[in-house]
């Protein structure tokens, strides 16, 4: 046996060892044994000083520098020449690496490791690839997350679902966020910790006159302690002047804020305090963003951009503050429910405008419970008003239904004489829904007497209205186009644009039915143009599915087609009541166009 046959027996039986280490390794997490660390690293050497001789045996030159990177496992995906790790820069930075894979190499680190690990292979394989895109996310892409979170699937046996949700929760994973932050926090000033806490408030890269609104600092001493914290990487400096934290970072910020409810755990290590009082202002600053933007007013579409350009941030602060309150379940927190009902409230007309409807269920909800916590009666029915609300216009009648009878019950214990009107407007509407025209023509004249005798001219613009499509439910066509022209005229008296467009298209609709589409065109044209002016999504796709129904009597069909196609996608995304309707108008115009 030559020498060189004895130097490769040599190395396999040494890179055994080293795997059989390194699984041991695995099971310590982070906090591996001094011994064990040292055992690792003279494995390595020796496994290094092996590989150069045998390299020379063969004669021939290594390609490239052994690698002696510390093998948590045997294998390495992307950015090999940077091992994440912490490193001191300067004399006293401590410098903390957060390097991200892009999400192509971390699914093939994940299937790398795998190859290593049977158990690990067969639960990627089963896992849906949603779950691993999420995976990613919530390790920012960090190869040490990464391999830290495989490691507790391919050595503890977890689901790789149970192991993304330790990785979530820094309570579970302190082993792996006190060992990426724990020093590198404890260096930092009271304005370094209020700027840090600040920012896990910002789900989007925030500016420095934001976090200036948001925290009371100076410009300056948020300037000074962004390049303190982003020397140490806890801070990434993006394009735009603007700033924002790693994914690791952010849930090591928001366990570690001194006194915060929402993980409910002591500091990560001993000393450590981040801002608590920070984290509320920032809330705060959010809450007065969406009140200051949002809001019923009859000019406040005009703002709802601003609402878009925030909304991750917006919704982020309303799962926060719903977190920090405790529903459901024992109200823990009086301010954040406050807050969070304020959110609601402010929110609620851009989330209908805009379409986000499912958002819209889930924060009336939220709403309810808190107002039935505080005893809040009257914020409570609201909540349950806009739920139900939005489970009407998808037709969804007996959740409508259901949480219309809440509403009734949260208004009579504690809602005004109007709020009972709308109670009335909207069971009128479920019953209309259920075709009972006689027991919805009831409730919306309880209402339209209320809203006279409060003078509330606006509700009496709805209750009409709502009585025009009872009467023409019933074939009352002249009584119906009464109603709406009235409806229509108190609205452009009180200069509502939004309740504008849907009288002028409920009168569009009317004169179509009447077999008068010609005339009806008008009433659908300026209906499309206010409901884009004021950024209604189901006014948009309600005007032009009209538009595209008058096309179709005058035989444009192609034409016709195309406003129909951009009504139904609005229609499919908000689940809205006509989608079925709409679908059968696109096949009509598709097969009258010639087109399969």
């Amino acid at each position: 046996m030559d020498n060189q046959e004895v130097l490769q027996r040599t190395l396999n039986r040494a890179r055994r060892a080293l795997q059989i280490l390194e699984e041991e390794k695995a099971g310590y997490g982070i906090r591996v044994p001094v011994d064990l660390q040292i055992e690792l690293e003279e494995k390595q050497k020796e496994i290094t000083s092996l590989e150069g001789r045998l390299s020379q045996l063969q004669e021939k030159r290594p390609e490239s520098v052994p690698d002696n990177l510390p093998r948590y496992h045997d294998v390495f995906v992307g950015r090999k020449q940077e091992i994440t790790s912490r490193r001191r820069t300067g004399e006293s930075a401590l410098t903390i690496r957060l390097d991200r894979l892009l999400e192509a190499e971390a699914l093939e680190l994940m299937q790398a490791k795998g190859r290593s690990h049977p158990h690990l292979a067969q639960k990627l394989k089963a896992t849906e690839p949603e779950i691993l895109t999420a995976l990613y996310q919530a390790s920012g892409g960090n190869p040490l997350a990464l391999d830290w979170t495989l490691g507790q699937v391919a050595h503890k046996g977890y689901s790789i679902s149970v192991a993304l949700e330790r990785l979530r929760n820094a309570a579970k994973s302190a082993d792996l966020y006190g060992f990426l932050f724990a020093n590198a926090v404890q260096t930092l000033s009271a304005n370094d910790r209020t700027v840090l806490s600040a920012l896990a408030g910002f789900l989007t890269p925030a500016k420095t006159s934001a976090l200036a609104d948001a925290t009371d600092l100076a410009i300056t001493e948020i300037q000074i302690s962004l390049e303190q914290l982003v020397t140490l990487s806890l801070v990434n400096d993006l394009d735009g002047e603007r700033f924002g934290l790693h994914p690791l970072t952010r849930t090591y910020v928001r366990a570690a804020v001194d006194k915060t409810d929402i993980v409910g755990i002591v500091p990560l290590a001993s000393g450590i305090r981040l801002d608590s009082a920070a984290q509320r202002k920032v809330l705060r600053y959010w809450v007065d963003f969406a009140q200051k933007y949002g809001g019923y007013d009859k000019d406040a579409y005009q703002t709802y951009d601003k609402l878009e350009a925030e909304w991750q941030n917006l919704e982020g602060v309303a799962t926060t503050l719903r977190e920090m309150a405790g529903i459901p379940g024992a109200l823990k927190d009086r301010e954040a429910a406050q807050m969070l009902i304020d959110l609601e409230k402010a929110l609620y007309n851009f989330i209908w405008f805009r379409g986000y409807w499912d958002e819209g269920v889930r924060l009336g909800e939220w709403r309810y419970q808190l107002g039935k916590a505080l005893g809040q009666w009257s914020d409570a029915g609201w909540g349950t008003y806009h739920v139900a609300w939005i489970h009407y216009n998808r037709a969804e009648t007996d959740r409508a239904a259901s949480w219309a009878a809440q509403m009734a019950e949260a208004m009579e214990r504690g809602g005004s004489s109007r709020d009972k009107a709308n109670v009335n407007c909207l069971q009128g509407q479920i019953a209309q829904q259920r075709q009972e025209s006689v027991e919805a023509k009831r409730l919306y004249q309880e209402a339209l007497v209320i809203s006279r005798q409060l003078r509330k001219q606006n509700d009496q613009a709805i209750a009409l209205n709502s009585l025009g499509i009872v009467a023409q439910s019933q074939k009352d066509y002249n009584r119906a186009e009464s109603y709406f022209k009235q409806a229509l005229a108190i609205e452009e008296k009180l200069g509502n644009k939004e309740r504008q467009a849907i009288y002028c298209g409920n009168l569009g609709l009317i004169i179509f039915d009447r077999n008068r589409p010609m005339e009806a065109r008008p009433w659908y044209e300026r209906q499309l143009d206010l409901a884009h002016e004021v950024g209604r999504q189901d006014l948009v796709a309600g005007a032009k599915a009209g538009l595209a129904g008058v096309l179709e009597e005058e035989g444009r069909y192609l034409e016709g087609l195309r406003l129909a196609l951009a009504a139904l996608e609005i229609r499919e995304r908000l689940r809205d009541q006509y989608l079925d309707w709409t679908r059968q108008l696109v096949e009509r115009l598709q097969r009258k166009a010639g087109i399969e």
